[in-house]
């Protein structure tokens, strides 16, 4: 690696990925790229570097994308419209950013090295921010078998924990101006992970993964149920109360990282099903809510 671009370098996972790079490689140059000023301050301010070139534009727009990935050998996307809500009542938003955005990067690589950050909600897709994520995945395939001269690559993770915009930023907020968490099921199970763990995975697949390969990073699951305990332990009191709303459109009970007839996936999970996942106990939850 030379010249390293990372879209959504503004965003929670982008910063810590950054700041890793910079600190693992003496000599690389790492460019983010973000429309968020307000974000990109904090990216600037959590990296420390010189060797951190910030850039901020759109990447939905062509000039933007050109003017970053000039001289890049490395992309990391990052950059989505990832709150599921909000990509249900825009998905024209969703799909020319997470998807439109998506192949014009593609089309615009010259590099050695593009990899793709997928989420467990593309696996049988109900909802708008899924179905822009697998499209995301097989536009990447699809680079790999036409190109077999540069590395694509898709990472594929459930949630992280402390990311901007979680059910856990939004608890924190509803317990200081209500004192009440709302949750929509109860028995609910997703995978998490933690940020550094996640960053420490890219960076392995960007020194040895293959083209045309999902890797998925082994991830712990938590119910609903004990996370919203250990939230209220943690940021609430013996008065804070929980109020069930039911599921939302388009959302599932319990998640895949994976499904039964995809051939190119490499995971050590266990499950595939956060359902059956190895379940993290509420002190664990705290602990590493309390490191984010």
């Amino acid at each position: 690696m030379d010249k390293v671009l990372i879209t959504g370098g503004g965003g929670f996972l982008g910063r810590y990925l950054i700041k890793r790079l910079l600190n693992k490689y003496s000599d690389i140059e790492v460019r983010a790229l973000s429309r968020h000023e307000r974000d990109m301050t904090e990216t600037i301010v959590h990296c420390d570097s010189d060797r951190l070139k910030p850039i901020i534009g759109d990447i939905r727009e062509i000039d933007t994308l050109k003017y970053a990935m000039r001289g890049v050998d490395t992309v990391i996307h990052l950059a989505a419209m990832k709150h599921v809500d909000l990509c249900e009542l825009y998905p024209s938003e969703a799909i020319a950013i997470n998807t439109i955005a998506a192949m014009n990067l593609l089309k615009l690589f010259a590099g050695d090295t593009f990899i793709g950050m997928s989420t467990d909600k593309a696996i049988e897709a109900t909802g708008c921010y899924g179905a822009t994520k697998l499209l995301l995945e097989k536009l990447i395939l699809e680079q790999s078998r036409k190109d077999t001269d540069r590395r694509y690559i898709v990472v594929r993770s459930g949630n992280i924990f402390g990311s901007s915009g979680s059910v856990i930023e939004k608890w924190k907020q509803q317990i200081k101006q209500s004192n009440k968490i709302t949750i929509t099921n109860l028995e609910m199970t997703r995978f998490f992970i933690d940020v550094n763990t996640l960053a420490d995975f890219i960076i392995e697949i960007i020194e040895r993964g293959e083209s045309g390969k999902i890797y998925v990073p082994f991830q712990k699951v938590a119910t609903l149920k004990d996370l919203a305990k250990a939230v209220i332990e943690l940021y609430g009191n013996e008065k804070t109360r929980m109020e069930v709303t039911g599921l939302r459109e388009g959302e599932k009970v319990h998640e895949n990282l994976f499904s039964s007839f995809e051939t190119n996936v490499i995971s050590d999970l266990k499950s595939k099903s956060s359902q059956n996942g190895e379940r993290l106990s509420i002190e664990e939850i705290k602990a590493w809510l309390a490191g984010c």
